[in-house]
């Protein structure tokens, strides 16, 4: 994940948000998506992004994830909040949560960043696989957290670019010997249900 995030280190957006509590559908739109003011993305429209040919970013984790999907997984609604929201010459827009049990956390990035430039930068550490039919790829990145051993990554392929799913290990999951790859695929499958095939 960061091989990828480290692409667009130009220009950023960031805040954090408590509990979103209302969905309403997006315009133009049949899905609900959140409508909390603390958890919008930003606009993806710049002097940077305009200098590109690349696509907005269309699935934003933070507003298109459901409360009922988050706790499905294991994790806390009321945690979610905005991560590093990157928009620049790449776009990536960011969400966390923390596990109920504290003992593992979440980061859900969703970027403009090609399928190929992806495996080009971080395929030397990514072995091929699906989610719910959809081109993925899944591992450990060796220059990661812990030289890798402490967080646990899946990266899907959409139409405009690639979503990462990165669970890392916290020191109460240290302290128990949790795998920050424990339950990735089951999170993997629900982040991409929320994606959407048309995506």
């Amino acid at each position: 994940m960061a091989g990828a995030i480290a692409l667009a280190a130009c220009s950023s957006v960031s805040g954090t948000a408590t509990a979103p509590e209302s969905t309403e559908a997006a315009p133009g739109s049949v899905r609900p998506t959140l409508t909390d003011p603390k958890v919008q993305p930003p606009d993806q429209d710049n002097k940077y992004t305009r200098s590109t040919a690349r696509p907005h970013v269309v699935f934003d984790p933070c507003t298109w994830m459901m409360p009922d999907d988050i706790t499905a997984i294991g994790y806390a609604d009321r945690s979610r909040e905005r991560g590093t929201d990157l928009v620049a010459e790449y776009t990536f827009l960011s969400c966390r949560f923390q596990a109920n049990d504290y003992t593992t956390s979440l980061r859900i990035n969703s970027g403009n960043v090609t399928w190929d430039e992806d495996q080009q930068k971080n395929g030397n550490w990514l072995q091929a696989t699906e989610v719910n039919g959809r081109q993925a790829a899944r591992g450990q990145d060796p220059g990661g957290v812990q030289g890798g051993a402490g967080t646990c990554e899946i990266h899907m392929r959409t139409k405009v670019g690639v979503v990462f799913i990165t669970q890392a290990v916290k020191t109460l999951g240290e302290q128990r010997g949790v795998d920050p790859c424990t339950n990735l695929d089951h999170i993997a499958s629900v982040v991409e249900k929320s994606i959407g095939k048309e995506n």
